[in-house]
């Protein structure tokens, strides 16, 4: 039996045999009080356990009393465990808690600055473009919040940022080419956060005169050298009295750099003197607007009047009798002189509005027997109205 309970003793927990040799050595229990002495363990389970449960145990298998003690310990470590876990969630708890007490306190400063007129943002200005005739400006309605004015101005990867004092720029010198300039512009505040957004774009279109012809008179030629970019030439003409009638050139082909014009195309206008302008005209779709009116050049359309037709002589009657040329008309603006030479001495002006046929009673002049040669001409102003040929008629 004794070796038994040195056996059993052997599969106990070390714990427990120091227990019992302590016991022992101190004469509180023998080896035969080992069977009956209950367990001092201070666990309400260990006071139900008995020592013959102990002693039993023979299949190596754990005592009711070792599955006790695992149990404790399990439960130990489990709550352990949740004490840590308890601590770590805590501590969670606690920076989740700072960070949103930050967040709270720059929501705060948030609204305050940022309601605060100090540093309201400056609402987007509207561009205007006035293009003058020397000069294209750029202007936005004044804000007394803004500090700068921006202006930013683009023609295709070229962009430049031009900053003012005042609402408005020039920027002729900006404008390199002709074509199509996109432009914006905006506030800029004493804080950075006062700063409009730009504007919306604004299209421009930056158009450039063409140069103006300079025209010089060869005998019966109007010459100019070409201008670039235009596409033809009006030239006008009038007198003082006469609005402005124009004649229609197309541009030359690019490897001619003269062109020219014939007046003889003014044979068809009335005569007399003439100014003559010209004007270089840009093509549809371009980025040029029309020249100027050139340097006024003075032109005498000179016409010779046309001889009388059908002139005839009746002795009888004493009559002389012919027709008008139609295009005496338009020159002498329906009164017609004639003069008319009796015997190659005599010289009478005759004045008459007749479109067709005129005759003309000598009785006044001559008797009809005294009359040896008889001739007749369109009688001009011999300055730009030529007189005619002298027409003889024939004596019966």
């Amino acid at each position: 039996m004794e070796n038994k309970n040195q056996e059993t003793q052997k599969q106990m927990p070390e714990h427990i045999r120091r227990m019992f040799a302590e016991r022992r050595k101190s004469g509180e229990v023998n080896n035969a009080d080992i069977l009956s002495a209950p367990s001092e363990e201070p666990t309400e389970q260990q006071d139900d356990i008995k020592q013959d449960d102990i002693i039993q145990n023979e299949n190596m298998q754990p005592s009711a009393y070792e599955e006790t003690l695992q149990q404790n310990e399990e439960t130990s470590n489990q709550d352990e465990k949740k004490t840590k876990n308890h601590k770590i969630s805590k501590k969670g708890w606690i920076i989740i808690s700072c960070v949103s007490a930050l967040c709270l306190i720059g929501l705060i400063l948030g609204l305050v600055f940022g309601l605060s007129p100090k540093y309201i943002k400056m609402q987007s200005p509207t561009v205007t473009v006035h293009a003058l005739s020397d000069r294209t400006i750029v202007s936005v309605e004044e804000n007394s919040d803004a500090v700068i004015y921006e202006f930013r101005i683009s023609n295709g990867s070229d962009s430049r940022t031009i900053r003012s004092n005042y609402p408005s720029v020039t920027i002729t010198s900006y404008l390199n080419s002709v074509g199509e300039y996109t432009i914006q512009a905006r506030y800029i505040g004493d804080n950075e956060r006062k700063n409009s957004d730009y504007s919306t774009t604004y299209t421009f279109t930056y158009r450039e005169v063409l140069d103006t012809p300079v025209a010089t008179l060869q005998e019966n030629l109007l010459v100019w050298q070409r201008v670039d970019n235009a596409s033809m030439y009006y030239i006008y003409y009038s007198t003082n009295e006469d609005e402005l009638l124009y004649f229609t050139v197309q541009q030359p082909a690019d490897t001619s750099q003269t062109v020219s014009f014939d007046l003889s195309a003014l044979n068809e206008s009335k005569a007399g003197k003439y100014y003559l302008y010209i004007e270089a005209i840009a093509g549809d779709g371009s980025f040029y607007y029309n020249s100027g009116l050139s340097a006024p050049l003075e032109y005498d359309n000179v016409k010779q009047l046309s001889a009388p037709n059908d002139v005839n002589y009746n002795r009888q009657n004493n009559t002389l009798s012919f027709t008008v040329n139609g295009d005496i008309e338009s020159d002498v603006n329906f009164t017609y002189n004639f003069e008319i030479i009796i015997n190659q001495t005599y010289r009478y002006v005759y004045r008459t509005n007749q479109v067709t046929a005129v005759n003309i009673d000598l009785s006044p002049y001559i008797s009809s027997q005294d009359i040896t040669s008889l001739s007749l001409r369109a009688l001009g102003d011999e300055i730009y109205l030529i007189s005619s040929q002298i027409v003889t008629a024939m004596l019966d």
